[in-house]
């Protein structure tokens, strides 16, 4: 008798924790075309669990009812939407408009005004930057700026070199 309601009690257990958490699916587009967009970071808020977009923008998440999933992009504004009852959650991630207007890179990240400096100095701004679409911000400033070298590794998870 008493393995009978030990193993009943651990059954309901069972059922009852994987009622709590269901999968969660969609597809994360940039609000001005309604393009998808691959990389998002999709996060569940106050944990560190997440994933993110493949490359047409779609995801797929274990989530519990009640909580926040966090889409992040670089270039956009991040958004939070609460879990309901509902399985497919499509987003639309709008521009932030706050972008990097200039920066001066110097030697050993030693800060200078642009005037101040004794030598040469080339300015890339953000229309440049952002006007061919690169996987990353550093791919993009390839053949913008004169004695800049960027090495692209070709390989899963490599990085990109500047030198």
């Amino acid at each position: 008798m008493k393995k009978f309601l030990l193993t009943m009690s651990m059954v309901c257990l069972c059922v009852f924790t994987y009622a709590q958490s269901m999968q969660i699916s969609g597809k994360v587009t940039a609000a001005d075309d309604g393009m998808g967009l691959p990389g998002v970071s999709v996060t569940i808020l106050g944990t560190t669990r997440g994933t993110t977009t493949d490359a047409e923008g779609d995801y797929k998440i274990e989530a519990s009812k009640g909580s926040n999933l966090v889409y992040s992009f670089v270039g956009m504004n991040s958004q939070t939407v609460l879990v309901g009852s509902q399985r497919v959650i499509n987003v639309a991630l709008a521009s932030d408009l706050n972008q990097l207007s200039e920066v001066v890179v110097t030697a050993l990240g030693v800060s200078r005004e642009k005037k101040s400096l004794g030598y040469a100095v080339q300015e890339v701004g953000g229309d440049q930057v952002s006007t061919v679409k690169q996987q990353n911000f550093v791919n993009s400033l390839s053949g913008k700026v004169a004695g800049l070298q960027i090495r692209q590794n070709q390989t899963m998870g490599g990085s990109t070199n500047v030198l």
